[in-house]
C-alpha cells in the first residue's frame, strides 16, 4: 500500500502507505555491496527471549509465499550487506524452505530458527519508529444523501491520471475516472488518503476495504508544516487527530490548506479481506498489524527482519519486537527510519498516530546456504 505516513504529513510524503502498489525496487548500485558490517548473533539481541518470536515468523512466512513466485533475480532493493545477503528473490530460498520446517505458534522453535537461519546487525546511530494504520470513515459506494465527496480510483488516461489536486477537488475527473467510494468530508478523504488504504464502513454495515491505486505525480507538501508555519498547531502537537480537527474546524480555510499540497494518491476497492488482515504491501502480501514494516528500499530490501527496540507511546513500556519489511515508505530517507504497521479501527489510530519514538533497529541477515 502507498505510505504516507502520519509523520509525513509534518515533513515529507512517504509510501508505506498499507501496501505500495508500486513497481519493485530496482538492483542497488554494485559498488555499495562490498560495505563491511559488525554482526552479531541473534541472541544477543536486547529483548529476543521475551518477543513472541512465532508471530513474526508467520509474517515471514507470508511473504515467503511471495518471494517464491518472483524471479530469482527479482531486486527487493537495499544497498550494501542487506542488498548481498537479501536483495534478490532468490537468496530467499533456502531461508523460506526452512520456516516451513517450524511448528506454528511454536516461540521456543521460531527464536531456534531464526538464530540458525539468521545473523544480527545493529544500524548506526539513533532510529526513529514511527507508525501508520488504516482509518475507518463512513460512506456510500454510490452518490446519495450526506455521502458527496468522491474517492477515485486512477483514471486510464495519464493526462488524467496527472492533474494536481486542486484540479480534481475542481471536478476535472467527474465522469472521467471510476469512484471507489464517496464520503462526506473532504478531510476524511484527504486522511484516508494519507494512510493509502483504509475501511469504509457502508451504510448496510458491510465494510468496503480500499487501497492504494497509484499517484498523479505532483510534488508533495506536507500540510502540517504548513498550519506549523502559519501558527494554527504547535509543532509539537502535530498529528493525524490533531490535523485532521483543525481542518475540520476551519472548513473555509481547509480546502486552500490541503490543495497546498497537489499530491494526490487514488484508492481502488480490494475485494473480501479478513478483518484482521491489512492491505496488501508492496511485497503483495496482507500486512500483519504490529509484524509489518515499511521501510525505505534505498537502504534496506523488502521481506527483511527488523528487530526494533522502542516503547510504547501510550504506556511507556518497552516494544521490542521482530518485524518484517513488508511495504515501502518514501518518507523515510534512510535504515535509521521504519513505520510499523498497527492495523484497523480505533485502537490502532490511538497508538499509530502517536508513535514517533526514538529507538534501536538491528537487521537480520540471511546466512548463505550450507556448500554440499
Amino acid at each position: 500500500m502507498h505510505r504516507l505516513r502520519i509523520a509525513a504529513l509534518l515533513v515529507s510524503a512517504g509510501c508505506a502507505l498499507a501496501g505500495c502498489a508500486q513497481p519493485l525496487p530496482s538492483p542497488a548500485p554494485p559498488d555499495a555491496q562490498a560495505t563491511p558490517i559488525n554482526t552479531m548473533p541473534v541472541t544477543s539481541l536486547p529483548g529476543w527471549a521475551t518477543d513472541h518470536t512465532s508471530a513474526a515468523l508467520a509474517t515471514l512466512v507470508r511473504g515467503c509465499k511471495a518471494l517464491a513466485i518472483m524471479p530469482a533475480d527479482q531486486s527487493l532493493g537495499g544497498a550494501g550487506p542487506a542488498a548481498a545477503a537479501a536483495g534478490q528473490a532468490g537468496l530467499w530460498q533456502n531461508t523460506c524452505q526452512g520456516a516451513q520446517d517450524v511448528p506454528p505458534g511454536d516461540d521456543n522453535a521460531a527464536r531456534q530458527y531464526f538464530a540458525a537461519y539468521f545473523t544480527a546487525a545493529r544500524i548506526d546511530g539513533p532510529a526513529t519508529i514511527t507508525g501508520y494504520f488504516e482509518p475507518e470513515y463512513p460512506g456510500s459506494k454510490n452518490l446519495a444523501r450526506g455521502y458527496r465527496v468522491p474517492v477515485y480510483a486512477k483514471p486510464d488516461d495519464a493526462t488524467l491520471a496527472a492533474l494536481p489536486r486542486a484540479a480534481i477537488d475542481g471536478n476535472a475527473l467527474y465522469r472521467k475516472a471510476p469512484v471507489t467510494a464517496y464520503l462526506s468530508n473532504p478531510v476524511d478523504a484527504y486522511m484516508l488518503q494519507s494512510q493509502g488504504a483504509g475501511r469504509i464502513l457502508l451504510p448496510d454495515g458491510r465494510t468496503l476495504r480500499v487501497g492504494y491505486d497509484g499517484q498523479n505525480g505532483a510534488p508533495y507538501t506536507a500540510i502540517g508544516a504548513v498550519l506549523v508555519a502559519d501558527g494554527d498547531l504547535a509543532a509539537d502537537a502535530v498529528s493525524f487527530q490533531s490535523i485532521s480537527a483543525w481542518l475540520k474546524a476551519h472548513p473555509a480555510e481547509a480546502k486552500g490548506i490541503m490543495e497546498q499540497n497537489a499530491n494526490y494518491v487514488y484508492l481502488r476497492p480490494l475485494g473480501a479481506l479478513p478483518d484482521d488482515e491489512g492491505a496488501p504491501g508492496a511485497l503483495g502480501v496482507p500486512l500483519t498489524a504490529g509484524r509489518s514494516l515499511a521501510i525505505d528500499t534505498h537502504d534496506l530490501p523488502l521481506g527483511l527482519p527488523v528487530f526494533l527496540v522502542t516503547t510504547d507511546p501510550l504506556t511507556g513500556a518497552p516494544l521490542d519486537r521482530l518485524a518484517i519489511a513488508q511495504d515501502t515508505d518514501t518518507g523515510a530517507h534512510d535504515a535509521s527510519t521504519v513505520d510499523l504497521f498497527f492495523g484497523g479501527g480505533p485502537e490502532a489510530e490511538a497508538i499509530a498516530s502517536r508513535m514517533r519514538q526514538p529507538g534501536a533497529l538491528y537487521i537480520l541477515l540471511p546466512r548463505p546456504p550450507p556448500t554440499s
